[in-house]
């Protein structure tokens, strides 16, 4: 795996297809198996939604249609932001759910699909759980990003949260395509419960 042995995986890492493992093949999977393996899409499509708002938000901003310092306020009417104030920043509402998403994979759904599929599916499992640490470390720069923009409301703020909204969209949509893809079949194949 690209990036394992030089240190955390970047975000050019991340997207490297030839880098990321493919699943084994499940040639008698029936129908019903592969739409539940479908599943994880619709789940991850709720969180693609919401980076659209976010990232149109930020078109206005930027296109001085919106001003920088309404970013957190506004963001605060989307769905995955309604408690944002538990958490303290304009992300933090969506950076929290994303890393529960992300924990609920890793602490229930991976070891499931590890016991069931064996090794044929660790290469799978471990490229997904590096790149799970590289969308959490790009969480934590928007995170202070965004906690900075609240804080001072001005043209650099704002291109810093930018910036780090821009990062984290890319690894996401990159990362999600790439773990629906992979785990279609294993987790309607091998019945694992999404």
């Amino acid at each position: 795996m690209t990036g394992a042995t030089s240190g955390p995986m970047t975000l050019d890492e991340l997207e490297d297809a030839a880098a990321r493992p493919d699943p084994p093949a499940y040639p008698a999977i029936s129908r019903a198996e592969r739409a539940h393996g479908r599943r994880l899409a619709a789940i991850h499509d709720m969180y693609r939604a919401e980076l659209d708002g976010v990232r149109d938000l930020l078109v206005r901003i930027r296109a001085g249609t919106a001003a920088p310092g309404v970013l957190a306020p506004a963001v605060t009417g989307t769905r995955l932001a309604r408690n944002m104030a538990m958490f303290g920043t304009a992300c933090g509402r969506d950076c929290a759910l994303l890393q529960n998403h992300h924990d609920i994979e890793e602490q229930w759904m991976f070891p499931a699909l590890s016991s069931a599929g064996g090794a044929a599916l660790a290469p799978v499992i471990a490229r997904l759980m590096a790149e799970h640490r590289l969308i959490h470390a790009l969480i934590g720069d928007l995170a202070a990003a965004a906690g900075a923009l609240v804080a001072a409301p001005d043209a650099g703020a704002f291109a810093r949260c930018a910036e780090g909204f821009a990062a984290l969209d890319r690894a996401i949509r990159s990362h999600f395509g790439y773990e629906e893809r992979v785990l279609e079949e294993p987790l309607g194949a091998l019945r694992v419960p999404i």
